[in-house]
């Protein structure tokens, strides 16, 4: 009998091709798509927020030049210092390839039962931040910065209830066009990262409602990039339009409120025969908005109360510490309390909480909504918490509304996390999560915590819980594939093509987006297939 010819096993992702023999019995394994989504990362560098943020977040608010904050963050915060001043291009790519070196085939993951046979499909959802109208002289339309004479220079409001002119003029020698990052800046560059890594990077247009407090006949300023409240339609993908966005960065912490009788573009339909919540809430456009009493916040913090109920003027002029407001989520006890806590509260309350965004749901109960970080540090309190409590009310009440647990210190936070998981209560929740990490967020505020730890924390929490492995899909899979529309054919189809039409000039980007778009409509067809595996929790 002639030599039987032993056979060989070779995997073939889609697009690959392999040598074989004449003769060879050959077993052809095409390994089963899977896909992570991150659905809440930054790349824009350090230079896009304004000196008097950052100096809030500085031992004594000293007013030192972007340079030594830049040459101090290199020293005390080694990793974040050394990142955070390249390009924002530049940390997109680092972006990229964090999360290729946390899913890659060698990592822990990679190797993993779940992915290690798999054609694992991994990208990052980029939140956006713009910070040029981050105070009260926002809401007339004034930049930050006056740059009118140089230095350039900024007003040290001394009173909410006085105009901003009447504060002290604080002029900021070292900072120029070079120096700090316009949005303009900021968005072209972050153009050029999603072009350079189509599919991979995917970007939420930051919307800041007092650069577009204009109606709809009003003409778009492309020296000021100011305009008609609906001009950031253009940039977004969806059903009938193409962009290279797939929807809405907010951030009422940088001083507006989500429902602002000031802004009445937002939410005031009458106002303009549309407004943005209405025309999102249509073209289930989503909106992912900053919700905890941490992060960037507007330097006039403490004014904000005077500013809209002529309350006394409070002597702080600095940010009031989140502990001191919130040491126990006790915000009754700063609201009773006639000090600068009380005003730090009134703000928190009425900008930042879930409920006041309660407030917008009503009137658009359909709006897609991620109340980002789930609470933030607030949450190991769980339910005690009236920040989680109504985020889980809201996530439940509401069709379209999601929450994150970005930014999280898991050690703090996984016996909560893992209690309300477990409750049937909840369990509605394994519908709302996302999974998202922040970074390079994470960098500053966990320590240092580089992308591949936080993840790999993560991942290591829900291989020690009940129905993990589930858990995990639905967190990083298919809840983003639902809130952003990544499961939409049209949708995606039309990011693609905005893509391509961007890299007309540029051969192996565009030859990449291709390639790209195939493995995202691969995994189109494995959310199907996994939604039918896990379907929704009833009544969600």
């Amino acid at each position: 009998m002639p030599d039987m010819i032993p056979e060989r096993t070779v995997v073939v992702k889609p697009g690959q091709s392999f040598l074989g023999k004449t003769g060879e019995n050959l077993i052809i394994v095409t390994p089963s798509p899977r896909c992570v989504v991150d659905s809440h990362s930054h790349i824009e560098n350090g230079a896009c927020a304004p000196l008097p943020l950052l100096w809030d977040k500085l031992p004594l608010q000293s007013h030192i030049e972007r340079k030594w904050i830049d040459r101090l963050a290199k020293v005390v915060k080694s990793s974040t210092g050394h990142l955070q001043v390249k390009s924002t291009t530049e940390i997109g790519n680092c972006a990229v390839a964090a999360i290729d070196e946390t899913f890659g085939l060698k990592s822990i993951i990679g190797q993993s039962d779940l992915y290690k046979d798999s054609d694992l499909f991994t990208f990052l959802v980029i939140q956006m931040m713009d910070m040029e109208y981050a105070g009260l002289m926002g809401y007339s339309g004034q930049t930050f910065y006056h740059e009118d004479e140089s230095p350039w220079y900024y007003y040290e409001r001394q009173s909410g209830r006085e105009p901003e002119n009447k504060g002290k003029k604080i002029l900021l020698p070292g900072e120029n066009q070079k120096t700090f990052s316009k949005w303009e800046s900021q968005l072209n560059e972050t153009i050029g990262a999603m072009k350079l890594n189509p599919l991979r990077l995917i970007g939420m247009y930051h919307y800041d409602p007092r650069r577009w407090n204009f109606g709809m006949t009003a003409a778009f300023d492309r020296k000021k990039l100011t305009g008609p409240w609906n001009h950031p339609f253009n940039e977004i993908a969806t059903k009938t339009n193409q962009g290279l966005f797939v929807g809405f960065k907010v951030y009422p912490s940088l001083g507006y409120k989500p429902l602002d009788e000031r802004l009445p573009y937002l939410h005031d339909r009458l106002k303009d025969g549309d407004c943005l919540y209405a025309r999102c809430e249509r073209e289930e456009i989503p909106i992912l908005s900053h919700c905890s009493p941490g992060g960037m916040t507007t330097h006039e913090l403490p004014f904000y109360m005077e500013f809209n109920s002529l309350k006394p003027t409070f002597s702080a002029q600095s940010q009031i510490p989140v502990s001191s407001v919130f040491p126990a989520d006790a915000t009754n006890q700063a609201k009773n309390d006639d000090t600068p806590g009380k005003a730090a509260a009134w703000f928190y309350e009425n900008h930042v909480h879930p409920r006041a965004w309660r407030k917008v749901l009503q009137l658009f109960p359909k709006l897609k909504l991620c109340l980002a970080h789930f609470g933030g540090e607030l949450f190991p309190l769980g339910t005690s918490s009236e920040w989680v409590k109504e985020i889980i009310d809201l996530t439940r009440e509401y069709p379209n509304v999601y929450t994150d647990f970005s930014c999280w210190d898991l050690g703090k936070s996984k016996d909560t996390f893992a209690t309300l998981l477990a409750d049937e209560q909840n369990k509605h929740l394994k519908d709302k999560v996302l999974f998202g990490t922040d970074w390079y967020m994470t960098l500053v505020a966990l320590g240092g915590k580089s992308y591949r730890k936080f993840v790999e924390e993560f991942w290591s929490f829900f291989n020690e819980i009940p129905d993990g492995n589930n858990l995990w899909t639905r967190f990083t899979f298919l809840n983003p594939f639902e809130f952003y529309g990544f499961n939409d054919e049209v949708r995606t189809n039309n990011l693609h093509q905005a893509l391509k039409d961007s890299l007309k000039n540029a051969t192996a980007e565009n030859a990449k987006c291709d390639k790209n778009y195939k493995q995202f409509c691969r995994m189109q067809n494995e959310f199907k297939k996994q939604r039918e595996k896990l379907p929704k929790q009833e009544g969600v």
